[in-house]
């Protein structure tokens, strides 16, 4: 199988003719069908329908046009790599699933045009999966809570959360100060089982004799955040989540917080890993607490 045989074939698809494939592929439409029989050959089944009307990709055909195209953007992004004077470095990031989706945007906003020469790869998961991922290699770092075991990792605090209830904005509950723990039971809520602190806050509740109306169960804050806002339900969330629309306030006998900052390998300690530090450290995590708002963290 060769590079040029892939070449004709994404050329076929992308103009579901042969005639106009070859003018893409800057070759006769007799050497770009004599390529085409040749990886049909290989693989031992036909890749297109050839119909008189009209071209289309076989079941085999449409299994194989994933991995063509991978191939090809492999093969151009090493040309590229190799090429500029400049190469490119990979950045692999470990990220907990809950973690605020619009600060973590800006956060790889701001660091992507600060550091061109960075690429960033990033795998959400758990803080078992994302401690696994580190110990295998599979990631650089990680954003996290705080390891169970610190023997080989660093870890460097971002920012704190406490757990609050999450409300309509013109919800009874939204002037007062503090909602009393008791006045939840049998209320309608969104479960988020994603939630680092869910045994926490379910034994909390249990503790206190409360039975909370489960509603609905998504692991998407910003889906929780709508539903709240609509008047589906209310739902227990860390404070640095926001939405127009929903007021956070604390539960009298709820005291429920977490550290999330970065982790990595103390022996793998890089120049990559120190850029991101100073990025992610001098970041506005709680943009919306902030007295002045402050516009250059990133410069």
């Amino acid at each position: 199988m060769d590079i040029y045989q892939l070449r004709y074939f994404l050329a076929i698809v992308e103009t579901n003719n042969f005639s106009r494939a070859a003018e893409r592929a800057f070759v006769s439409q007799p050497t770009l069908s004599t390529g085409i029989k040749k990886l049909e050959t290989e693989l031992g089944t036909p890749l297109f329908n050839r119909d008189a009307r009209k071209i289309s990709l076989t079941e085999a055909g449409r299994r194989f046009l994933p991995h063509a195209r991978t191939i090809i953007y492999e093969c151009n992004a090493a040309k590229t790599d190799i090429t500029r004077k400049n190469p490119v470095r990979r950045l692999q990031l470990g990220l907990l699933r809950s973690a605020p989706t619009s600060r973590i945007a800006a956060l790889l906003s701001d660091f992507g045009k600060a550091h061109p020469d960075i690429q960033i790869s990033i795998k959400d998961g758990a803080p078992a999966q994302l401690q696994r991922w580190l110990n295998e290699g599979r990631i650089d770092l990680a954003l996290s809570i705080p390891p169970e075991e610190v023997n080989n990792a660093q870890f460097t605090r971002l920012y704190s959360w406490k757990y609050m209830l999450a409300v309509p904005s013109g919800h009874s509950f939204a002037n007062r100060n503090a909602i009393p723990l008791k006045e939840l039971d049998g209320l309608d809520f969104l479960h988020r089982p994603h939630c680092e602190a869910e045994t926490e806050l379910t034994r909390s509740f249990a503790s206190a004799g409360i039975n909370p109306h489960i509603v609905f169960r998504t692991d998407q804050d910003e889906k929780a955040l709508t539903y709240v806002g609509a008047g589906v339900g209310l739902c227990m969330m860390p404070d640095i989540l926001s939405a127009p629309g929903v007021t956070l306030l604390p539960v009298e006998g709820i005291n429920i917080d977490r550290t999330i900052g970065m982790i990595w390998p103390q022996e793998k300690e890089n120049d990559l890993i120190h850029s991101f530090q100073m990025f992610a450290t001098s970041h506005d995590w709680h943009p919306a607490r902030a007295a002045i708002k402050n516009l250059d963290w990133a410069r």
